[in-house]
């Protein structure tokens, strides 16, 4: 259980039984918030166990991704891989595959390579490979995943103006390059522009509010395990706060709201779907531990349902008496709410922890389709 010492938001300086089609349909028809709006075009952005946060809750935040997207809430355009270590794509791609989304569902990958955002590489947390080497998947690692930022640029470029939804649950190296990105086969726009034109809202876990005081959020920051590494997440973290555009709004879900939800322990990994032979969700969070039924906090996966069912639904409230922005350094990464004029920014205040809780859990225990199920 050494990983586990390595909290998410440790201090930077801090050196399944089958389910019958009836019975799927009948999960469905219970486990999904009934609404006649259109599917939420939503991407994640993830460090999915490769980055500052050594923690599993990434996992349980693309997988209710796909739940959601099986219920008809959300449409899943891409997962994007914010972070160095390879075969985090892998372990992505086996959660595509027990979607049945493999091909459906493309997934973008961090360039090592990429200006001004030049990681190095890092070792993933074990569950990563645990899960690529125990479970099928389309891709192994990044080589076979498509470059981000082009990526990027190819979705959004294809999507109705203001559609898509964001959920950032990782370090912001793919954000920033995106916002630094020109135009190009896909798109006329450079990438603010593009963003501008596209991105109806980016919901990001990250920072402390009001303020991180000394101590800065793992995925602003980077994490402590690598010091290159903390000061390229640092300042990516700090552009795209201040270079996000206007038009496009941003809520932050900080450290102080996921901490007071915790997921994916007893109640799910009891649930019909959950054995660990055959649901890789499962595998990863008792492998993360060491052993069945430990729930872990929720950053990542109450980030995700808010994106998708909106702060009220998901437990939440957007705060509303707190115009100003969020200021990150560049340096340390380091975040404070600066009050002032009222802008396209604010962050989430918890209201019921239970509710969130079990919101999520249900989503995990939700089974994949009828043809992942017979794959």
């Amino acid at each position: 259980l050494a990983h586990i010492a390595e909290l998410k938001h440790v201090p930077c300086f801090f050196t399944m039984p089958f389910c019958g089609a009836a019975q799927i349909a009948s999960l469905t028809l219970t486990l999904f918030v009934t609404t006649s709006s259109a599917p939420v075009k939503l991407i994640i952005d993830t460090d999915f166990g490769g980055g500052g946060c050594k923690d599993v809750d990434d996992v349980t935040a693309v997988a209710i991704a796909h739940a959601l997207m099986t219920g008809g809430e959300a449409e899943l355009l891409a997962i994007m891989l914010d972070t160095a270590p390879v075969r985090c794509s892998g372990a992505i791609s086996v959660l595509n595959h027990y979607y049945g989304r493999d091909g459906t569902v493309p997934i973008g990958a961090y360039d090592v390579q990429t200006p001004s955002a030049t990681l190095e590489m890092e070792e993933p947390l074990p569950y990563v490979n645990h899960m690529v080497d125990h479970f099928p998947s389309l891709i192994k690692n990044s080589s076979q995943a498509e470059d981000a930022v082009a990526l990027y640029r190819q979705v959004l470029a294809t999507q109705p103006d203001r559609s898509v939804t964001i959920s950032s649950i990782g370090i912001h190296t793919n954000l920033a390059a995106l916002l630094r990105s020109e135009a190009d086969e896909h798109s006329s726009f450079n990438g603010r522009d593009l963003i501008r034109q596209k991105v109806r809202l980016l919901a990001v876990m990250g920072g402390q509010y009001p303020a991180s005081g000394v101590y800065p959020e793992c995925n602003l920051c980077g994490g402590r395990s690598n010091q290159h590494n903390q000061g390229v997440a640092s300042a990516a973290s700090s552009f795209v706060a201040r270079h996000w555009p206007e038009e496009s709004e941003i809520i932050w879900s900080g450290f102080e709201v996921g901490r007071r939800v915790r997921t994916g322990g007893a109640r799910f990994q009891r649930c019909a779907v959950a054995a660990l032979d055959r649901n890789p969700v499962a595998a990863a969070i008792v492998n993360f531990w060491g052993g069945p039924d430990q729930s872990w906090y929720s950053w990542d996966p109450l980030t995700t349902l808010m994106a998708v069912r909106g702060a009220d639904t998901a437990g939440c409230t957007k705060c509303r008496h707190c115009s100003g922005v969020n200021a990150i350094d560049a340096d340390t990464g380091r975040n404070a709410w600066v009050s002032g004029q009222r802008s396209n920014q604010t962050y989430l205040l918890l209201q019921d922890a239970e509710k969130a809780s079990k919101l999520i859990d249900d989503l995990l225990c939700h089974p994949p389709s009828t043809r992942a199920l017979l794959a």
